[in-house]
């Protein structure tokens, strides 16, 4: 690969802000072309980037001067987009959700198999330096046993946000409402912090937003390990605020909590603070909650410069879909439901 890993993105709303920031500020990307169907949005990318504006996104993924495709689009192109993408022998770097269902998710992990590139999905939170504090002290063995989680994401989410954007608020679009958008993160922590997650039993509605919307704005559910622990979780877009996410785990040895940006062990009810979001002097940049594209993004490309694998690929990333989408399922028939492993 050459020294600079040249990218096309498809997608230049909201998130790709955050993709052309991080490689903008990287030394071995270059953007080469930018793709959006909305021509506002499409000149302000080129404008920004100096890439080549593209409208037809197969054109994009058969170019031979782009190594790596980054799938910024609504939930229901991921699938096709990223497949058509592999099979033009480009890496893939797809947003959250990585497709909308679940056969699309393992139809992109078939084709991922076949491919000379290789898939690798957006879970940035992994990669906020608090988040990854819990990791080494969960891989060190110190707290035990893990005997039970909680997650609760309580956000703010108008009917214009839905209606307006043309895509949200629909299954066929969007895959489902406050699980697979806003909490997807955090169930994803659940599985990487845990350990695989083995059936749910989970209740989703439509209340405050109904009649706007299609699928859930709340959500709760409760969970086990395959260890045996238990978990629960609590999502909505009904709250008055973007409220700060809580992710607790009660290990054998002690309490942790991932509270917004900062990681905290509970001692007799006494938080004491272990790490901040903004402490990455270790990773060598500044980061903050919500700010860790830059450091996934980064990670990936030098994997790929090295010939690495890369943690979150096509595998890595289908259980937390999974949990959404067994949710669904589970709330469905009224009962449990076990998850699908790829």
């Amino acid at each position: 690969m050459s020294k600079r890993i040249r990218a096309g993105l498809i997608g230049c709303g909201g998130i790709s802000r955050q993709h052309i920031g991080a490689l903008m500020q990287m030394d071995n990307a270059e953007i080469v072309a930018v793709c959006d169907i909305k021509p506002d949005r499409l000149a302000a990318a080129a404008a920004q980037t100096g890439a080549e504006p593209m409208e037809d996104w197969t054109k994009l993924v058969a170019r031979d001067d782009i190594d790596i495709v980054h799938v910024l689009t609504p939930h229901y192109l991921h699938a096709p987009m990223a497949i058509a993408a592999l099979k033009a022998g480009k890496h893939v770097l797809t947003e959250k959700p990585m497709a909308s269902t679940i056969e699309d998710a393992e139809e992109m992990i078939r084709a991922a198999d076949e491919a000379k590139g290789t898939l690798n999905v957006i879970f940035q939170n992994r990669y906020i330096p608090s988040t990854a504090a819990l990791r080494r002290i969960i891989d060190s063995g110190e707290p035990g046993r893990l005997l039970c989680a909680r997650a609760s994401v309580c956000w703010h989410r108008t009917a214009p946000y839905y209606t307006e954007s043309g895509w949200r608020g629909a299954w066929a679009t969007e895959g489902g409402g406050c699980l697979i958008n806003q909490s997807i993160h955090t169930l994803d922590l659940l599985s990487y912090l845990g350990g695989p997650i083995r059936r749910v039993r989970g209740h989703v509605s439509t209340d405050l937003l109904n009649g706007v919307i299609e699928v859930e704005d709340n959500c709760h559910a409760v969970f086990e390990y395959e260890n045996g622990a238990t978990g629960v979780i609590h999502a909505t877009t009904n709250y008055g605020v973007d409220s700060p996410i809580l992710l607790e785990m009660v290990f054998e040895n002690g309490t942790y909590q991932l509270l917004a940006d900062k990681l905290f062990k509970i001692e007799d009810g006494v938080p004491t603070l272990l790490a901040r979001g903004d402490d990455a002097k270790e990773l060598g940049v500044k980061s903050y909650w919500g700010a860790g594209h830059i450091l996934e993004i980064t990670r990936l490309y030098d994997c790929l410069q090295k010939g690495e694998k890369f943690e979150i690929d096509g595998r890595s990333a289908f259980p937390a879909l999974c949990l959404v989408k067994t949710i669904y399922e589970s709330s469905a028939k009224n009962d449990w439901v076990a998850l699908k492993k790829v």
